[in-house]
């Protein structure tokens, strides 16, 4: 009996074993292609009959990449005639083989300002910054900023290349596309990948913009300087509405003092509020006592009620004794 359980327990043990490895080699095996999944390869972007992509030739990897930068400047000026020196920066960005982006002006006898945008080619920032333009007077600001956008432009690159190979291979799978299901999913891909495209070639076009130029921001206010813009000194009267303006400052500044000093009065009677207390009460109690004193005085010298002016005593005094 023993030995029929022992070669039981040994077949069932030799069945589980051959269920393992059967299983295990199952698994291992390469399972066929589903239908119903569409075309193969379609969801990673890359089908299996497709060509490997060739690798990059050892040189082209060592060749050196040209960094890209972006370089942007801007200038605070003030000058004696702000008409001449636009005519001066407008001049200069000419040479340099510029543009002007954007002008506004504002100008008339007391004030005046010209806001304006020059690109230049990038290389001639330095340049154009160091010029100083005719009429003016000074320089209040003087800015230079720059950024590295190298991988940024170089990535935008190459996602672009990778996106136009893309939309190729779906071009060709969609050739081969058997069915309405197939040919669907394929073209929406291809849409998919055709606006991601464009937008690439937008970003590409902005930053070959962005490196290509540095743009400058100028900002020129009129200063009026004797020295320079008249050749004598002349005396000449203020506008009534300059009158009327300075008159409003003034009676704003005053009364702005005036309750400034209330105000700070205020502030300081709060502090020697407690030293008033005590003045106050010293000095009452000072006057209490020279009251007193008054009065004791008073009745010490009075003459006493019962003896007459002449100093006689009275009849009906008792007698004093002696």
């Amino acid at each position: 009996m023993k030995k029929m359980k022992k070669r039981i327990a040994l077949t069932l043990a030799i069945l589980m074993m051959a269920v393992l490895v059967i299983g295990c080699s199952s698994a291992n095996m390469p399972s066929a292609p589903d239908k119903s999944e569409g075309i193969p390869g379609w969801e990673h972007g890359q089908d299996l009959d497709s060509p490997s992509v060739p690798e990059a030739p050892q040189e082209e990897l060592l060749s050196p990449i040209e960094r890209k930068f972006i370089q942007n400047g801007e200038l605070a000026l003030r000058s004696s005639d702000v008409d001449k020196t636009y005519d001066s920066l407008v001049a200069l960005t000419e040479r340099l083989s510029g543009r002007v982006v954007s002008y506004e002006r504002q100008v008339d006898d007391a004030y005046g300002w010209i806001h304006m945008q020059v690109a230049v080619p990038f290389g001639s920032l330095s340049e154009f910054m160091d010029v100083t333009a005719e009429h003016v007077t000074r320089v209040e600001t003087k800015t230079v900023t720059s950024e590295e956008v190298t991988e940024n432009y170089y990535d935008t690159k190459t996602r672009l290349q990778s996106t136009e190979d893309l939309i190729e291979h779906y071009r060709g799978m969609l050739k081969k596309a058997e069915t309405i299901e197939d040919t669907l999913l394929v073209q929406s891909r291809i849409d998919e990948l055709t606006l991601e495209l464009e937008s690439l070639k937008g970003h590409l076009k902005l930053l070959d913009s962005w490196t290509s130029e540095s743009r400058i921001d100028i900002t020129i206010r009129l200063e009026s300087d004797p020295t320079i813009t008249k050749p004598e000194v002349t005396w000449k009267t203020l506008k009534w509405s300059d009158v009327g303006y300075l008159m409003k400052n003034a009676i704003q500044k005053v009364g702005i003092g005036i309750v400034l000093g209330f105000q700070y009065f205020l502030v300081v009677l709060v502090y020697l509020l407690p030293f008033i207390v005590l003045l106050a009460l010293i000095l009452f109690i000072v006057w209490v006592c020279r009251r007193r004193k008054r009065k004791r005085k008073a009745r010490q010298a009075a003459p006493p009620e019962n003896v007459s002016p002449e100093g006689y005593r009275h009849p009906e005094d008792p007698v004093q004794r002696e």
